[in-house]
């Protein structure tokens, strides 16, 4: 029973392993007991699953166990991304969502990801109290086959509401009218028939790639990186688009390739992206950023007199925190963010959308808008690396995170940040140590205006906590 930990981003782990009908089944009596202890009256939860090999098969013994216990299920007539069922979560009143996905780990991987009420990622002091009731399962339970009680499944479509938001938000017609040219990399994930349909209903010319169910991902992993979409640079390249989006498995994360096949880091897009979405949208309120995001973040918003927020990594802390402060986005960094108009979650689908409406709006390639936004903000660079906890000395780390022992050639701190790990200020850069909440690691991240210093603040964080070498 102990294999099932929710960390930053739900608990996830390896298919047939840890990963078991057996598993997903304890979990399903844990969140319903749960549930009867935290809602009375109807409970209504949604139930979706994503592309991954059995995830509409796993779904199927949650509705089961959730309909003997008298829940209702609502069931997706079909794989739906995340912000989807956030977007249905907050507007139709349902008491929360369970999602069967592996986010952007291998195809061997899957997992839950368990929204609540506001349709955000559940805060780890309720995920502990599920957590508490698996381990008081018997390690002999073994759940008799049963099928589902009918009266208490309903099959719905959250697709149509979702779209209509998007085109609140979004300036199709601007993008439509300024002519550019779009790729859409679905990378085989739930966002197919969403991110590509809306362009495409919208007369935006679009060409769409990977829009099918396929469990392998055809041997990537689909997560946005720079090596998961070579094929829609190349398919940019070829056509001579404008621009190339695209979404992770989820429909979380966006990925975004310019008019010359080059890869786009998301941190760089974003600070532009919020100053467009300040200065030419006139969207008000604040900001909320991780604290592992890119400082540019914060100069851009206090450049326009926003406040500007930090929270611990993990989009449940920032979706808390938009949901107390009136903030207009929630930002995860390298991760990609929201805006506090919908769901609860990031929405790689509406940031690739915002995107090209800024694209479309200066008439200049991603790269260009970038380059007008550094003759006005510092030039950052970014980095990190990670460790596993086997090569970690224990007695260094817990000084370091106390904010002692940190002894590096060069460097003076100016102040220490302890949100999520420890997070060491200089004059003009940053350190951040921090315990992944997903896997067993370190994460060292580093930023300042100079590249060889980021990389010799990465390799200094790698010292601080690595044990010695014999």
């Amino acid at each position: 029973m102990s294999s099932i930990k929710f960390g930053t981003d739900g608990w996830c782990a390896q298919m047939g392993r840890d990963f078991t009908f057996n598993n997903v089944r304890i979990f399903a009596l844990a969140y319903s007991e749960y549930l009867k202890s935290r809602y009375k009256g109807d409970i209504r939860i949604i139930v979706n699953f994503d592309t991954r090999f059995l995830s509409s098969r796993y779904a199927d013994e949650v509705i089961k166990i959730l309909s003997l216990n008298k829940i209702r299920s609502f069931v997706p007539d079909r794989d739906t991304p995340i912000p989807a069922i956030s977007f249905a979560v907050s507007k139709q009143k349902f008491n929360g969502a369970v999602n069967f996905t592996g986010g952007i780990r291998g195809p061997i991987f899957n997992g839950i990801k368990i929204l609540n009420e506001k349709g955000a990622p559940e805060l780890t002091s309720e995920t502990k109290k599920i957590e508490k009731i698996i381990g008081n399962i018997s390690e002999s339970f073994c759940f008799k086959p049963q099928y589902k009680n009918d009266n208490f499944v309903t099959y719905i479509s959250p697709r149509n509401l979702y779209l209509k938001y998007i085109e609140k938000i979004v300036n199709f017609e601007l993008i439509r009218e300024s002519g550019i040219k779009i790729i859409v990399d679905n990378l085989y994930g739930s966002a197919r028939d969403y991110l590509d349909f809306i362009l495409n209903a919208n007369g935006v010319e679009t060409i769409s790639i990977h829009n099918f169910p396929y469990s392998s991902f055809g041997n990537l992993i689909p997560d946005c990186s720079k090596e998961s979409l070579s094929e829609l640079s190349s398919i940019v390249l070829k056509n001579r688009a404008d621009i190339g989006i695209a979404t992770d498995i989820g429909g979380s994360r966006f990925g975004i390739i310019n008019s010359k096949g080059r890869y786009i880091e998301p941190e760089r897009v974003l600070p532009p992206l919020i100053e467009y979405l300040i200065k030419e949208r006139k969207m008000k309120g604040g900001i909320i950023k991780s604290v592992s995001a890119t400082e540019n973040i914060r100069n851009v918003g206090e450049h326009y007199l926003r406040k500007v927020h930090e929270c611990p990594v993990g989009f449940k802390y920032l979706a808390d925190e938009m949901n107390r402060r009136k903030v207009f986005i929630a930002l995860e960094g390298s991760n990609g963010g929201t805006l506090n108009a919908g769901g609860n979650i990031r929405d790689g689908m509406l940031f690739n959308l915002l995107i090209s409406e800024m694209v479309a709006f200066y008439g200049l390639g991603v790269d260009d808008i970038i380059e007008s936004f550094y003759s006005r903000f510092p030039r950052l660079f970014k980095s990190e690396t990670e460790i596993r906890v086997e090569n970690v000395d224990m007695k260094k780390l817990d000084r370091v995170l106390k904010g002692k022992g940190i002894d590096i050639k060069g460097f003076n701190p100016v102040r220490f940040d302890h949100k999520d790990g420890v997070k060491i200020h200089f004059s003009k850069s940053w350190l951040l140590i921090r315990r992944s909440g997903t896997e067993d690691l370190l994460r060292i991240y580093a930023e300042s205006n100079r590249r060889k210093v980021t990389n010799d603040l990465i390799r200094s964080g790698r010292r601080l906590i690595e044990k010695s070498k014999k």
